[in-house]
């Protein structure tokens, strides 16, 4: 079963939960210009897919296979099907809407403004544990 990088999109985003505006508000896109992603009107350039795969919480590779196997083997043997069994990586469905477009904007930056945010959240709140992954 071959899968589009479209299709790919629209479950990834669908799956985590996310709507497409929350996902171009992300990526400093409108709306319609993700939208044209998910249709296939448009095919997003490699930097908004590397956003997009720290977005989804997958490896870049991952995000642009041309085919799904739709079944893997277990190391018991077992068959179990792929997208069905995958667990989510993302685990956005508890968060609110602005809980999730912050959690796709940390992803996005780069470790080192991961660690600033953290160091500022911490500098802000009550919390003053270790912030740590």
């Amino acid at each position: 079963m071959k899968i589009c990088i479209n299709e790919r999109l629209r479950e990834l985003r669908v799956k985590s939960g996310y709507t497409q505006y929350q996902i171009a508000k992300i990526l400093s896109i409108d709306r319609s210009t993700y939208s044209y992603y998910e249709i296939g009107k448009t095919m997003p350039d490699i930097t908004v897919l590397l956003k997009l795969s720290k977005i989804f919480n997958l490896p870049i590779n991952e995000l642009l296979e041309d085919e799904v196997s739709p079944e893997n083997i277990a190391d018991s043997g077992i068959k179990s099907h792929y997208y069905h069994s995958k667990k989510n990586a993302s685990h956005i469905y508890e968060l609110s809407g602005r809980e999730k477009d912050l959690v796709g904007a940390f992803r996005v930056c780069s470790s080192e403004e991961q660690d600033k945010i953290l160091e500022f959240i911490q500098e802000q709140t009550s919390f003053k544990g270790k912030i740590n992954d």
